[in-house]
């Protein structure tokens, strides 16, 4: 499996680049690229600057985005392009509380569909789910079109959408597709992070999680 971890949004709600921010002491994006790596054994940074695969090893690699593309399609089609395999994880960087389990259950359905797509508090969370590598090419013609929203390759796609309560045995907090947009999200977090008082990505147990935000804005 490939994972690719989209770091190319412009963070305009937070004000400032979320792939820095840091938790316990670790950048988002360090957290968020350590636990993909429990599950896919190469990783892609996608947009971004090239500094940001600095110090992760030789199985993390960075691709830009096509000159003149914006959104997180641009991100989403130059992680599959540059995959090495068939099967693709695509999350955001802003997702402290990913979940190894859900993320290796959401690649094994994949089978016969070109992606898999979770939904969490009653959205489809297309920045937390599997694609097929074959999906690249319509989604470079969708850039080519200039789109830029990553709705526009899903409903062009043969898609399992998996239910809350499905997604729940695998990530029994709900925390999995927490993302981060603004401070206050942000502020959750922290206070989510501290009561866990375990300062790692993989193991959150009895919180009670409400969140109204939906997919980032990249």
């Amino acid at each position: 499996m490939t994972g690719i971890v989209l770091a190319g949004g412009r963070s305009i709600r937070m004000g400032k680049d979320k792939a820095s921010l840091e938790l316990s002491e670790q950048t988002l994006l360090s957290r968020v690229v350590q636990t993909v790596s429990l599950v896919c054994p190469e990783v892609i940074i996608a947009g971004g600057e090239q500094s940001l695969a600095d110090g992760f090893g030789p199985d993390v690699r960075w691709v830009s985005d096509q000159p003149g593309s914006v959104g997180p399609l641009a991100g989403v089609t130059a992680g599959l392009q540059a995959a090495r395999h068939d099967a693709c994880l695509v999350v955001a960087c802003d997702m402290p509380f990913l979940t190894p389990a859900l993320l290796s259950h959401l690649v094994d359905r994949l089978e016969t569909f070109d992606a898999v797509v979770p939904i969490s508090r009653g959205v489809s969370q297309y920045l937390h789910a599997a694609y097929s590598r074959s999906a690249a090419p319509t989604a470079q013609a969708l850039l080519r079109l200039k789109a830029r929203s990553v709705h526009e390759l899903v409903v062009r796609l043969r898609v399992l959408h998996l239910s809350e309560k499905h997604c729940a045995r695998f990530d029994p907090t709900g925390l999995s597709c927490f993302n981060m947009n603004t401070p206050a999200d942000l502020a959750l977090a922290l206070k989510l992070e501290a009561h866990s008082g375990s300062g790692g990505a993989t193991s959150r147990r009895g919180h009670s999680f409400v969140h109204a935000g939906g997919p980032g804005d990249g």
